[in-house]
């Protein structure tokens, strides 16, 4: 029961920032474009069924990489969540804080392991 609530309040959490990601990368294609094009994304039918992305790209448009690799990030973590191992360190197996999730939707290692491997890529020499 307890593990169905986390799960519940972390697929919200998930979504939401879903939606606002999708609504922020529409915004920005239709001060690009015009308000022409934004009738047909008015009531989108499902999320996963618009294709906001290609369509940017198909017009030519770069979108912006951080925008498209959260959304992958994203989308990675509903799968995580449905497969039952999100919100799970990567590296300890320990439970991540909700908190560290809702800060950071994509986290993939507790904040020790997280720190940990900071401190470890910290220490790495740079290349030339």
């Amino acid at each position: 029961m307890k593990d169905d609530k986390r799960r519940d309040r972390l697929k919200k959490v998930l979504v939401e920032r879903k939606r606002k990601m999708w609504n922020e990368l529409r915004d920005d294609v239709f001060r690009k474009l015009g308000n022409e094009y934004n009738t047909q994304f008015d009531i989108p039918n499902d999320l996963e069924d618009l294709s906001v992305i290609d369509f940017i790209e198909d017009l030519g448009l770069s979108v912006s990489d951080i925008r498209k690799e959260e959304l992958l990030r994203i989308d990675e973590s509903l799968r995580k969540l449905d497969q039952g191992t999100y919100g799970i360190c990567e590296k300890c197996g320990t439970e991540i804080d909700e908190e560290r999730l809702r800060v950071e939707a994509s986290a993939m290692h507790c904040l020790k392991c997280q720190s940990d491997l900071e401190s470890v890529e910290g220490k790495k020499k740079p290349t030339l």
